[in-house]
C-alpha cells in the first residue's frame, strides 16, 4: 500500500493483513488530561452515568407518584388535606422529595450537557457551578417549602 507513512497516520489496511486489523496506536495512559491534570473521559462519563441513573430514578419515582396520587386515591385525586396527611407519611414524604431531587438533578445535568454542545470546554467551570448552585438552592427551597406547609 502507498500512502503517507507517518507515525499516527493510518491510511487503510496494509496489504496481507487480516480483515479486522487495527494497527496498534502510540501507547497512552488514559484519557486525555484537561488543564487541571483531571482525566476529561472520566468526569464526561460520571456526569452522563449520574444522568442516566438520575433518568431510571425519575420512573420509579414517578410510577410510585402516579400510583400514590391517582389509582390509590378517591376518585382518581386527593384533596389539599389529603394530600397533607399523604405527606405526613414519613416513606411518602421520602420518595416525594427523592422524586423532586431526581428531576432536578436530571435537569441540571441535562442543562449542562446542553451548554457543553453550545460552549465547549470554553466558560463550561463557571456555568457547571451556578448551574449547581441553582439546582441545590431549587431543593432547599423545595425543602423548606414542603416543612412549611406540614407545620
Amino acid at each position: 500500500m502507498t500512502g503517507d507513512a507517518r507515525p499516527g497516520r493510518f491510511l487503510g489496511r496494509p496489504a496481507g493483513a487480516p480483515p479486522g486489523f487495527v494497527p496498534p496506536g502510540p501507547p497512552t495512559a488514559g484519557p486525555p488530561a484537561d488543564e487541571h491534570g483531571k482525566s476529561r473521559g472520566s468526569r464526561a462519563g460520571r456526569l452522563w452515568l449520574g444522568q442516566a441513573l438520575t433518568g431510571m430514578l425519575l420512573l420509579g419515582f414517578l410510577t410510585v407518584h402516579l400510583v400514590a396520587q391517582h389509582f390509590l386515591a378517591p376518585e382518581g385525586l386527593r384533596d389539599h388535606a389529603a394530600v397533607l396527611d399523604y405527606l405526613r407519611q414519613p416513606v411518602a414524604l421520602i420518595s416525594e422529595l427523592a422524586l423532586l431531587a431526581a428531576v432536578i438533578a436530571h435537569a441540571c445535568l441535562g442543562m449542562r450537557a446542553s451548554l457543553v454542545d453550545v460552549l465547549g470546554e470554553a466558560g463550561l467551570h463557571r456555568a457547571s457551578r451556578a448551574i449547581a448552585v441553582v439546582g441545590i438552592a431549587a431543593f432547599a427551597y423545595a425543602v423548606w417549602l414542603t416543612a412549611a406547609i406540614l407545620t
